[in-house]
Parts: C-alpha cells; structure tokens; sequence
C-alpha cells in the first residue's frame, strides 16, 4: 500500500515538472531551443527535487554518528549514582531542520555531568516542505536516531544506578 501511495506521488510530482517545463519553454524559450530546453528543465527539475533530500541524508549520517549520541567517560561513570537534570531541547534549522532532545545525568553529590545522551528528530527538506509535510519526517530516510536503551546498557556494563524525581 505505501508503494502505490509513493509511486502515485512521484508519477503527480512528474507530471506537475513536466507542466512547470511546458510553461516555461512555450513562453520564455525561442522556437528553436524549445525541445533541448525541455529535456534540460525536465532533468533539471526531476534531480533537484531530490538532491536535497540526499544530501540533507549524508548530513543527517554525520549528526547521527553513535558516538555523538551517547556521550560518557567509563572510568568516572562506573558505580555512580546520577539523577537526571533538566536541559533545555535544541533546534538546529541549518543545513536541516532538525530537534535535539537531550537528556543529562549527574553525578547526585557533586552535580558533575556524567552522562548526556540525544535524541535527534529531523523534518524533511524542502519539497516535503513545499508539498506540504512541515512536520513529516524526510522522505527518502529515517527521520530519527537516538542510542538504543542507554540506560539499560550504563547499568548493565558500568553499574550506574539511576535515581528518578
């Protein structure tokens, strides 16, 4: 079913670039360029529209690295006691539009930041934008990361006892 609504949406998407080519070419070009015009528009139009979603994709790799999401130092966490701390969340909207959710553990006695793990939401580029789909996710990858139950894992290998307020 997502594949019909998918191949439906880019055979509306092909025709409205064909339309936007037609138009242009019949009253901007003169006769004689007209077809090459065409065929340029059409590609020129067809890659663009997703060009930004591919490369908002190997932007969205860089920020998703693992080792960017859960950040700790072994030797300091090991058999401590944190409390979570409150931080505000981030919005990035450069390169792509983007929500980062982090969460900060500290230590329960000395307030030091042992942990801090984010979660990272991103929105879809500019023609999710332009169809319509502000608050969708992108189209052509995942519109999430995040590390997978960093708790459960900080309690399992380094004994950190979490303290919940």
């Amino acid at each position: 079913m997502t594949a019909l609504v998918v191949l439906i949406f880019v055979l509306i998407w092909m025709i409205i670039i064909h339309l936007i080519s037609y138009v242009i070419v019949k009253y901007l070009v003169p006769k004689g360029r007209r077809l090459i015009s065409y065929f340029a528009l059409l590609i020129f139009f067809t890659v663009g529209s997703f060009a930004d979603e591919l490369i908002d994709q190997q932007q969205i790799k860089e920020m998703c690295n693992p080792e960017n999401l859960l950040i700790y130092n072994p030797e300091n966490v090991q058999g401590k006691t944190v409390i979570f701390r409150e931080v505000p969340n981030e919005r990035i909207s450069s390169p792509v539009d983007a929500n980062i959710v982090s969460f900060h553990y500290v230590e329960i006695n000395s307030g030091e930041l042992l942990v801090e793990y984010k979660k990272i939401n991103i929105k879809g580029g500019w023609l999710s934008k332009l169809i319509g789909f502000d608050h969708a996710a992108p189209i052509t990858y995942r519109g999430k990361c995040g590390p997978i139950k960093p708790k459960s894992y900080l309690k399992q290998k380094y004994a950190v006892k979490f303290i919940y307020k």
